[in-house]
């Protein structure tokens, strides 16, 4: 009998989980294809559909854990409103036991949002900036790109620690040669200038010499990278275009070159605590949708809404402060999570079982 009942709950969560999942999906699809609808006259309608449509899995990971809490609410909801759940409990099945299924689909969805993180989002950005700076919608580029690295048309390693697409320069310019798997030299510049065809300005240079331990310097310096601002907006190399194994080796590797990845390390632990958040609000949503008061319809709404936006807000706060360096990279993108999955469990451990 339980094994049918959980297939029962477990059916009953995923339908309202794929039923809100979907309606805001295509609320995110449709607000998105009328404002960007001036595209057609430069992209067509095919390009603005492949833009919306990149852009979708980004949408698609920050809804999961709202998809998560709305199905759970609802459907413990349902299943109070109609003295299922009671029925359950007299029959010796304890609320947690009836919850379970419930958590299961949670943690699906977030192995689902790990798996569209790392394959889907990466590849639908690039697509979608590459459509918008088709259109010339994007044609300076963002106005910031921070901690920006690639490699220039020789191999050697090259680190933005910000990147300023509109105004064609970066600040804070290092580059590693490296020859037989050593670095040789190291080029640290304050200000870079793109001047066209792949040629930068650097300014205020010091050219450091690893083998024979010299440093010169120079007051500007031509250097030819071989990269411009587009190659560079569109890059995989982009902490935001960038999947968590490709992110994680970056790190990885830039760490043995001694660059600053503060900025990296916080965007790959954020991406790692959002495919955490499904499971999180799992655990909030079950015992807000036990003692679902009977005929009141708006309050699922009420409660989600108000459960979503305090933690978004939260979420952002910790992220910006882990970005600014005041708070360490694993803390700034782990704290809303560890703090909400506390509220979660205590809430939890008050449910009547």
């Amino acid at each position: 009998m339980v094994k049918v009942l959980d297939r029962y709950v477990f059916s009953e969560g995923l339908r309202f989980f794929l039923l809100t999942l979907t309606t805001f999906l295509l609320l995110f699809a449709v607000i998105d294809f009328v404002s960007n609808f001036d595209l057609t006259s430069k992209v067509g309608l095919k390009g603005l559909l492949l833009y919306v449509a990149g852009r979708l899995p980004l949408y698609g990971v920050r809804v999961l854990p709202i998809a998560t809490l709305i199905g759970t609410m609802l459907t413990l909801s349902k299943f109070s409103e109609s003295n299922e759940l009671t029925v359950a409990r007299a029959l010796g099945i304890s609320t947690y036991r009836f919850s379970a299924p419930l958590l299961v689909l949670a943690a699906l969805a977030s192995l689902l949002s790990v798996g569209i993180q790392d394959r889907l989002v990466p590849e639908g950005l690039r697509k979608a900036t590459e459509v918008a700076l088709k259109a010339h919608k994007e044609a300076k580029g963002p106005e910031r790109l921070p901690g920006v690295w690639f490699k220039d048309k020789k191999g050697d390693f090259v680190f933005f620690w910000e990147l300023l697409p509109r105004k064609k320069e970066a600040e804070k310019v290092s580059l590693i040669e490296v020859k037989n798997f050593q670095p040789v030299k190291r080029v640290d510049a304050f200000k870079a200038d793109y001047r066209g065809k792949g040629e930068w300005e650097l300014k205020g240079v010091f050219v450091r010499n690893l083998k024979n331990l010299q440093t010169k310097e120079f007051k500007v310096l031509n250097y030819p990278l071989g990269v411009g601002i587009k190659d560079l907006i569109l890059s995989t190399y982009n902490p935001e275009t960038m999947g968590l194994w490709e992110l994680f080796v970056s790190i990885k590797q830039l760490k043995k070159l001694n660059y600053d990845t503060q900025y990296l390390q916080v965007e790959f632990y954020s991406k790692l605590s959002l495919a955490v958040l499904p499971l999180i609000t799992a655990i909030i949503g079950i015992p807000f949708g036990v003692y679902n008061p009977r005929n009141k319809k708006g309050y699922t709404v009420a409660i989600a809404a108000a459960i979503v936006v305090t933690m978004w807000i939260t979420v952002s706060l910790f992220l910006s402060l882990g970005k600014g360096g005041v708070l360490p990279p694993a803390y700034a993108a782990f704290g809303p999570v560890l703090l909400f999955g506390a509220v979660g469990l205590y809430l939890l451990g008050r449910v009547e079982s």
